[in-house]
């Protein structure tokens, strides 16, 4: 078979485990067993089929090539998500120094299956985002998070920008890349365990675009002073009527 006939377009999707080297062999060979495993019960989840896809390892590593006839947006969507919360349970009671974390990259082109590997730009390309140091930074700078995303700009463009998937653009942070191989923007999204809290709608709010006051800011309120009134008819003794005029409950 020549080139002409070996020649596809496909979605690269690549997958590296931070601090690999760190482990012992014992150490590593469990860990490229837990990846597998995360890799497939998301897949399932997603709905895909990872059977078919053409995977090359490089020991925490896994490069994939997506066949054509499963969506893409389901890769960066649907099989995304699945990961993320397959790590979240993995993850689950683990001191954060043992805690898995994944770095994930993926770009759309030439790409097919060669004799010691994969050929074609769009490999080249998927591995040089995921070494990336944007990419590594930041997951290494965001302590919540256990699985940081990179997408090339073509792919955030056709699958993202373009709202074929629930995420929002709005979702990852462009960075710019200069790379042996590429040049150009990526997308980067944090899967993060930690959220932005709502404002507290109890909380003072700010007037005429000033900063909000703080509760200690607030004037003190006037205590609540019971107010009773008594009409008489007729002549009264004076004595003790048991009415608690103290701010407490009237009994």
């Amino acid at each position: 078979m020549n080139d002409k006939d070996r020649f596809a377009r496909h979605l690269v999707l690549g997958v590296d485990a931070k601090g690999y080297s760190g482990h012992d062999a014992v150490g590593q060979d469990e860990l490229q067993k837990t990846l597998l495993g995360l890799l497939d019960r998301a897949a399932l989840a997603a709905g895909l089929d990872r059977s078919r896809w053409t995977c090359q390892y490089q020991g925490d590593c896994e490069f994939s090539l997506v066949p054509q006839d499963q969506p893409e947006p389901r890769i960066v969507d649907d099989f995304m998500r699945e990961l993320d919360a397959a790590l979240d349970r993995h993850n689950h009671s683990r001191l954060p120094e043992f805690r898995l974390r994944l770095r994930a990259a993926a770009h759309f082109g030439v790409a097919y299956p060669s004799d010691t590997g994969f050929a074609g730009q769009a490999a080249v390309v998927a591995a040089r985002l995921l070494n990336s140091d944007e990419l590594k930074a930041a997951l290494e700078e965001t302590p919540d998070a256990d699985l940081a995303l990179v997408l090339s700009d073509r792919v955030f463009t056709d699958i993202v920008a373009n709202r074929h998937v629930s995420t929002r653009p709005s979702d990852f942070l462009r960075v710019g890349l200069e790379l042996r191989d590429y040049t150009g923007a990526a997308w980067i999204r944090l899967f993060r365990r930690s959220r932005p809290t709502a404002p507290d709608p109890a909380a003072p709010q700010a007037r005429d675009g000033g900063a909000p006051r703080s509760t200690a800011d607030a004037p003190a309120a006037e205590p609540l002073r019971a107010q009773v009134q008594n009409t008489f008819h007729g002549p009264v003794e004076a004595g003790v009527i048991g009415i608690n005029l103290g701010g407490g409950n009237l009994r």
